[in-house]
C-alpha cells in the first residue's frame, strides 16, 4: 500500500475501503485484508490505527512495500517453502529475536551501511561471537536483496576453528573401552567412528534402515531439536524427525564386514520401527546420547573431543587408508569434494612427522 492511498476503493454499499497486503495464500498468491470507513478521511484514519496496532504486536503480514517488514515477511514465506524444518526455525529465531527489532519498521529508502555496521557492532559488543553476527548479517543481506536493496554488508572475520581427530593410540584406547562395555550406547560410538555418522543421523536411525542381507544402512532421516514454532507453549524447544538439510545427506553407507557381528548381535527382539541406539521404539536425543559418550571418553580420561570428532576421525583414517575423496565425500553427504577436503580431511601431527622425516639430505 503506497503512502498516498491511491488505491482507495468506493464500495457499492457507500462505504470506502483500503486493501493491504497480508501474507500468500497456500497457492503462493496475494493475500489481502480490508478496513472500511464512511469516508476518505475516515478509511485512512482506520488503515492507520490498523497498521500501527499490528506493528506494535509484530505482526509482520501487514506491512507495505516501503517497510523493511514486509520483505522480511515475504522472504520467510519463501523459506517456509524451500527449506526444512529445522533450518527454517532456526531463521525464525533469528529474525524474532535480531533482524525484527532493529529492521521492521525502518522504510527500505532510509536503510544504510551505516545503520548496518552499527547493528554489527552492537551485536559484537554484546558479546555474539563473530560466526553467530555472520550468520545473522547473511539473513539480513538475503531480505534487503529480495526487497530490491542492493547493499553488500561487510561481515566479520571468522576465526578459523581447528578439526578434533582422535589420535591413534586414544582411538585404540575407545575401541578397548566400548568392545569391553558392548551395548547400544557403545555399538553407537562405535559404529559413527566406522560409518561417520552424524549424531543426529545415528539417533533417528531405525532398524528398517539397516540391511544386514546387503551390508549397508540408509540414511534417510536426522534427530534434531528446534526452536519450538508455537510460540503460546511452555516448551521453548522440540525434537522432531526429518529428512536431512540437503538431498546429499540422503544416502546408502557400506557397513564394513567387521561390524556385522556386532550388529547382529543386537538384532534380536527387534521391530522395523526399532531405533539402533535406544533398542525400543522410542528414540534418544542428540543432548541424552552427547552426555552418555562423554562419559565413556571420561573414564579414559580423553574426554576433551566433542562428537563430531568421531566423524573428522573416519574420515581421516579413510584418507590415510587410500580412500579416494570422491568416495568419502559421498559416503559422508557432502555436496562437493571440496568441501571434504577442506572441512573434514586434514593431517594430523603424528602424519606431518613421518612425512618430514621422509625427507633425506642429498648429500652427507
Amino acid at each position: 500500500m503506497k503512502e498516498n492511498f491511491e488505491n482507495i476503493y468506493l464500495r457499492k454499499d457507500g462505504r470506502y475501503e483500503i486493501r493491504y497486503h497480508y501474507g500468500y495464500k497456500e497457492d503462493g498468491t496475494s493475500n489481502y485484508k480490508s478496513v472500511y470507513g464512511s469516508n476518505e478521511k475516515e478509511v485512512i484514519d482506520n488503515y492507520k490505527r490498523k497498521i500501527k496496532e499490528l506493528m506494535i504486536k509484530k505482526d509482520l503480514l501487514i506491512f507495505d512495500k516501503s517497510y523493511i517488514g514486509y520483505d522480511i515477511n515475504s522472504w520467510l514465506d519463501n523459506s517456509k517453502i524451500k527449506n526444512k524444518k529445522s533450518t527454517y526455525s532456526n531463521y525464525m529465531y533469528t529474525i524474532n529475536s535480531r533482524i525484527i527489532p532493529n529492521f521492521a519498521k525502518v522504510k527500505k529508502k532510509a536503510i544504510s551501511l551505516e545503520i548496518i555496521n552499527k547493528f554489527t557492532a552492537d551485536l559484537l559488543n554484546e558479546g555474539l561471537a563473530p560466526k553467530s553476527v555472520k550468520d545473522i548479517l547473511i539473513i539480513l543481506q538475503q531480505i534487503l536483496k529480495n526487497g530490491g536493496v542492493n547493499i553488500k554488508i561487510p561481515m566479520p572475520k571468522v576465526p578459523k576453528n581447528e578439526i578434533q581427530i582422535l589420535k591413534k593410540e586414544e582411538q585404540k584406547q575407545l575401541e578397548i573401552e566400548l568392545q569391553s562395555n558392548m551395548d547400544t550406547i557403545s555399538f553407537g560410538i562405535y559404529f559413527c567412528l566406522y560409518t561417520g555418522l552424524r549424531i543426529g543421523e545415528l539417533c533417528a536411525l531405525q532398524w528398517k534402515n539397516i540391511d544386514l542381507e546387503n551390508k549397508k544402512i540408509y540414511i534417510k532421516k536426522t534427530l534434531v531439536r528446534i526452536k519450538n514454532p508455537d510460540t503460546t507453549s511452555k516448551k521453548k524447544t522440540i525434537i522432531i524427525i526429518d529428512e536431512p538439510k540437503s538431498l546429499t545427506s540422503i544416502r546408502e553407507i557400506p557397513i564394513p564386514d567387521f561390524i556385522i557381528p556386532m550388529l547382529k548381535n543386537l538384532s534380536f527382539n527387534i521391530t522395523p520401527d526399532t531405533f539402533l541406539i535406544s533398542g525400543n521404539e522410542k528414540f534418544i536425543e542428540t543432548r541424552t546420547f552427547f552426555n552418555k559418550y562423554k562419559k565413556v571418553l571420561k573414564k579414559i580420561n580423553i574426554d576433551s573431543y566433542n562428537f563430531h570428532a568421531l566423524r573428522h576421525t573416519f574420515a581421516t583414517r579413510c584418507i590415510e587408508n587410500g580412500c579416494d575423496p570422491k568416495t568419502l565425500s559421498e559416503i559422508l553427504g557432502h555436496s562437493s569434494v571440496k568441501i571434504t577436503l577442506e572441512r573434514y580431511v586434514h593431517p594430523n601431527y603424528e602424519n606431518k612427522v613421518i612425512m618430514m622425516n621422509r625427507l633425506k639430505p642429498l648429500y652427507e
